[in-house]
């Protein structure tokens, strides 16, 4: 089941917490694989990000079809604010599997960014438009009779990390991050709320040692991890 969507909740995670915070937060909860494959790195200078998980099924194709790009426009359609798309491209290097006109189409329907277990193209306009992508690297060959969008909103495989459409996602510099650990809305707050109450303040964030494990907090306990629900 998907997490109830709220509206403030990337915005203030992106802007708040890192995904090392995170990663030291699900290893104390004993969840040890939670990251996309370190291969895939932001392009240009990474922003800090959060968004509501949306994978894209890809798959490769033989054949250019009659009526091209249909899954691709579909997939875009249906993106609401506050998304995180994520392709599931298996890292295939067939074609780049997003580009300028994919991220001008997320960009305006609000999504958060696109992280892609593939390859993308057009890197100098994304980077003006200022829309954050990750990506294994960069490639010019269009997707077309090449790759497929064949579904969206469905749980995926993206660099090597099982999602689900839903779930409350993260990446900066470092990569990207999530876990199975509950529900993604209630996760994300209490971390935040780790964040404000150790700190330094709402608008600061966290340090590592305000997530630290247990035998070196005060408090007793950690929260449950900003993540990828089960």
């Amino acid at each position: 089941m998907s997490a109830p969507r709220g509206g403030a909740l990337p915005e203030l995670a992106g802007g708040r917490l890192s995904t090392a915070v995170v990663s030291d937060i699900l290893d104390d909860l004993g969840h040890r694989d939670h990251v996309l494959d370190p291969a895939i790195r932001p392009l240009g200078d990474a922003a800090v990000i959060a968004g509501w998980a949306n994978p894209f099924l890809v798959a490769e194709v033989d054949e250019i079809p009659a009526d091209p790009y249909t899954g691709e426009i579909a997939a875009l359609d249906d993106i609401s604010p506050g998304d995180l798309v994520l392709i599931a491209a298996g890292g295939s290097a067939r074609a780049a599997c997003w580009g300028e006109l994919f991220s001008t189409a997320a960009r305006v329907r609000g999504a958060r960014g696109t992280l892609i277990d593939g390859y993308c193209r057009d890197a100098r306009v994304i980077a003006a438009l200022g829309y954050p992508v990750w990506c294994r690297g960069m490639l010019p060959l269009d997707v077309k009779g090449r790759l497929a969008v064949t579904g969206w909103r469905q749980p995926a495989v993206v660099g090597g990390l099982p999602v689900r459409p839903g779930g409350l996602g993260g990446a900066d510099a470092a990569g990207a991050v999530g876990g199975a650990a509950g529900p993604a809305r209630e996760a994300g707050e209490r971390a935040l709320g780790k964040g404000s109450q150790e700190g330094g303040g709402r608008d600061a964030p966290p340090s590592r040692a305000a997530t630290a494990p247990a035998h070196l907090t005060q408090e007793g306990r950690l929260p449950a991890p900003f993540s990828f629900p089960a």
